[in-house]
């Protein structure tokens, strides 16, 4: 019997040490999981900014119509700013500036670890500050930041410090890390949901420095209280699946919502252009975010 234990217990230690390896050098160190892609509109300006804590951000800036607002585009996991590029031309038609950003530790930015939304709100930070010192962006403009899955859960996570941005577009964004691993774990490997995802989740923070298990965009929904809010849920998402939308619309009753119809995660503009860009541009206006005047 104390045999059987042992190799059960020498199992699930190889396991998790497996899985560790696979989390940290795979969905943290660099994350890369599409090809590079372009952007199908090359008349941008290229810059870069450095956030608070030393990291070397990659950005373009698009103009738009004189006295526009702006629009900052903020992608998801494990891509780069070029998977934004199907918002651009109805954004540019509709006459906004557009910013559009990697992360850290993606695309054309430095860094090596990813912190899925933890602390890439500072390089949303740095680059709205350099967006600033360059001129693209007026005193007086107003901003509205876009953000699907991580690149929604890091403006959640990071509102309180920004308080620039006025109005926030969420689109598949999780409520906890520790949920949206656990789907990921069963969706991909069948794995069930145990307390042995909150251990894998605790010891890849240790080994990254980084709080994963802190990662929680349902309890820093609060600092948006005072700001126009869209939440966008794709209908077939089984990652930042219903549970967990419905968890963000109770920490934010008063956003507008939307469930997108048969669309699969961060899907919505793929799947229903025409109704997509028609919320998303009528939000945009009640929120006071002015494009082509």
């Amino acid at each position: 019997m104390l045999r059987k234990l042992l190799y059960l217990g020498f199992f699930i230690g190889g396991l998790l040490c497996l899985t560790l390896v696979y989390l940290i050098n795979t969905v943290i160190n660099r994350p890369n999981f599409v090809a590079p892609g372009q952007l199908s509109e090359t008349d941008y300006k290229e810059f870069t900014a450095t956030s608070s804590d030393g990291i070397t951000i990659h950005a373009i800036f698009y103009a738009g119509a004189p006295d526009a607002d702006t629009v900052l585009l903020c992608h998801g996991h494990g891509v780069n700013l070029n998977y934004m590029d199907d918002m651009v031309k109805f954004l540019r038609v509709a006459g906004y500036n557009l910013l559009m950003l990697d992360f850290r530790a993606h695309g054309r930015s430095g860094g090596k670890l990813c912190s899925i939304g933890v602390h890439e709100w500072q390089d949303v930070k740095a680059v709205l500050a350099r967006a600033r010192e360059l001129g693209y962006l007026r005193e007086d403009s107003s901003i509205a930041a876009y953000g699907r899955s991580m690149g929604a859960a890091t403006l959640i996570n990071g509102a309180r410090e920004l308080p620039e941005i006025s109005a926030f577009i969420l689109e598949s964004s999780f409520a906890t890390l520790r949920l949206v691993a656990a789907n990921d774990a069963y969706n991909t490997a069948w794995l069930p949901d145990t307390p042995m995802s909150d251990l894998v989740i605790w010891l890849t923070g240790i080994f990254a420095r980084i709080d994963f298990a802190g990662n929680r965009p349902v309890e820093q929904a609060k600092h948006l209280a005072d700001r126009a809010v869209f939440l966008i849920h794709d209908e077939l998402d089984s990652r930042a699946d219903l549970k967990q939308f419905e968890m963000l619309k109770q920490s934010m009753p008063h956003a507008k919502t939307w469930v997108s119809p048969n669309s699969w995660h961060v899907c919505a503009h793929k799947k229903n252009p025409v109704e997509f860009e028609g919320k998303f541009l009528d939000f945009l206006f009640s929120a006071g975010i002015v494009g082509r005047r």
